[in-house]
């Protein structure tokens, strides 16, 4: 009976399936039978299909899987039910086994398991490595022998490199042993070397000074040397410095040194504050003086004089060269400041023609005066030597104030004095201006005497009037010229005089001979300048 109904159920299907394929073929028919005159609606292949298409790849691909979908589905519950069925065969057969066979599985399962964890968790904290040994001193394990001996071998190379010469350790000072070891104490071959060259402190790591090439000391401590050369160059800072450096070449290394050749720190700032051999020396130039070119240079003359012996003080050249000092600073600070100051603008002089004066004379007629400024300039210093000044900028808040001066126009005769003086003889100086100790007392000497042979020529010293020609107590024949701008020069133990009071004389004129009139000991001239009346030393006015 079931079967009867089924049967007719699929006939029936079968109908409506038909009758669904026959109504397009039926419409398209009625289509083409269309009254005249009205447009006729052609379907196209995609239309009569009902199959929507699109020229978009992506479409496409969107179309093609939709249409895959159902046997996607199909192929996939199919696959899941196999895998239904195998795990529910595996369950059904582990049921049927004992509780007996499976708690040996179990046991059998985590031995296994505790076996491969402790396996494995001796082979990641154990390892078999070699440590090397210094004087049965343990400095450290490395992965094998090979590497702690080519640790030695290296620490021996770097050694002699240092020294200059072949270092090798005693082998009995050495031990290398193997055996298990924690991973975690292995060292890297680097940090052996250092530990074995720490424990054998024959060269040390550190820091050398050099200056100009030349090594002051070094230490083990990073940054001390800087901070060493800023103490040496702080006294030479102050809010003004723009700069400062040192005049040498200075030169911080870091090295490996032996070890006796690292200094305590104090010493080598000791050192860098001292002086070294070496000579310092200045060039005579035109005005230059003894006494002055000691005076600039902190000396006393006689330190100068030691300094170069030999030399005449009276009688510098230009262009000689004087020795100055024989040790020279090891460092020497260069600084560039600002400064700021008030500083004297310089006057200017005009001058006025004088008919009654001589050529060469000058007279004030209104005194100049200097003006001022506030100055900002930028100075360079080496040590505490000035070597450049460089004007930035000036605001004058005074003006200067010209001078004016008469100049003589009238031909100076020859015996009119010049302003300077010569020398009034030729010979050796006995005796100096000031103090001397002179028949058995302490006496001033005030002038200088030069002596030489009887009769020896004596000139004026400049022109000028003589004032005194004739015999003057201690001084013995003795003759004066007034030189008429206050200056008096006088010319003691004549044995003859050749001018009379009156006479002009011109500089460099025969006045007198040589003789040891007075109270004299031998053959010389006394020769005395005063101004104003006041003894003055000579030796400050002859060339």
């Amino acid at each position: 009976m079931f079967q009867k109904e089924n049967k007719n159920k699929a006939e029936k299907n079968k109908t409506d399936r038909t009758a669904r394929r026959a109504a397009p073929v039926r419409a398209a028919s009625a289509a083409s039978s269309s009254p005249p005159g009205r447009p006729r609606r052609i379907l196209d292949y995609r239309a009569h299909r009902r199959f929507p298409e699109s020229s978009s790849p992506y479409r496409q691909l969107q179309l093609l899987l939709r249409g895959s979908m159902p046997l996607l589905r199909q192929k996939g519950g199919g696959l899941a039910y196999r895998f239904r069925s195998f795990f529910s065969k595996l369950s059904a057969r582990a049921r049927e086994r004992t509780p007996k066979h499976r708690l040996i599985q179990t046991a059998v399962f985590l031995t296994a398991g505790l076996v491969l964890v402790f396996y494995t968790a001796f082979q990641v904290l154990y390892t078999t490595a070699t440590t090397l040994s210094f004087e049965g001193q343990a400095l450290g394990a490395v992965a094998s022998e090979e590497e702690a001996q080519a640790a030695v071998r290296q620490v021996e190379s770097s050694i002699s490199q240092v020294l200059g010469s072949s270092y090798t350790l005693e082998p009995d000072k050495v031990s290398y042993s193997t055996g298990l070891t924690f991973r975690s104490a292995l060292v890297e071959e680097s940090d052996l070397e250092e530990a074995l060259s720490d424990s054998l402190r024959v060269v040390a790591h550190g820091y050398a000074l050099y200056v100009n090439g030349e090594f002051l000391g070094a230490t083990q401590t990073k940054g001390a040397m800087e901070e060493l050369l800023d103490q040496v160059s702080a006294g030479f800072r102050n809010e003004n410095t723009i700069s400062i450096d040192f005049v040498e070449g200075v030169e911080i290394r870091e090295c490996d040194l032996p070890v006796e050749e690292f200094t305590n720190l104090a010493d080598v700032a000791l050192l860098i504050n001292s002086e070294k051999d070496g000579e310092v020396t200045y060039t005579v130039e035109q005005g230059d003086c003894w006494s002055v070119i000691a005076e600039d240079h902190n000396m006393t003359s006689k330190e100068l004089l030691a300094l170069n012996p030999g030399y005449d003080i009276d009688k510098l050249q230009i262009g000689d060269e004087l020795l100055i000092s024989n040790a020279v600073p090891y460092l020497t600070v260069r600084a560039t400041q600002m400064e700021y100051y008030e500083e004297d603008i310089p006057y200017e002089i005009e001058y006025q023609d004088d008919n009654t004066m001589w050529e060469g004379d000058t007279k004030i007629i209104s005194k100049g005066a200097y003006g001022k400024s506030n100055t900002v300039a930028k100075v360079s210093y080496e040590g505490v030597t000035e070597i450049e000044r460089e004007i930035i900028s000036q605001d004058i808040f005074q003006e200067p104030v010209t001078e004016i001066q008469a100049r003589g126009t009238k031909e100076r005769p020859s015996w009119a004095p010049t302003g300077s003086f010569r020398w009034p003889t030729s010979g050796s100086i006995t005796s100096r201006y000031g103090y001397r100790n002179i028949f058995g007392g302490k006496s001033f000497h005030g002038g200088v005497d030069i002596a030489n042979s009887y009769g020896t020529d004596i000139v004026a010293a400049d022109g000028g009037t003589v004032i005194h020609a004739g015999w003057m107590g201690s001084f013995g024949y003795l003759v004066q010229i007034d030189h008429g701008n206050g200056y008096v020069t006088y010319y003691g133990h004549n044995s003859k005089i050749l001018v009379s009071v009156g006479d002009k004389v011109y500089k460099g004129q025969h006045i007198a001979e040589m003789g040891s009139t007075g109270r004299s000991t031998g053959n010389h001239c006394h020769f005395e300048v005063r101004y104003n009346g006041e003894r003055q030393n000579p030796m400050n006015y002859l060339p």
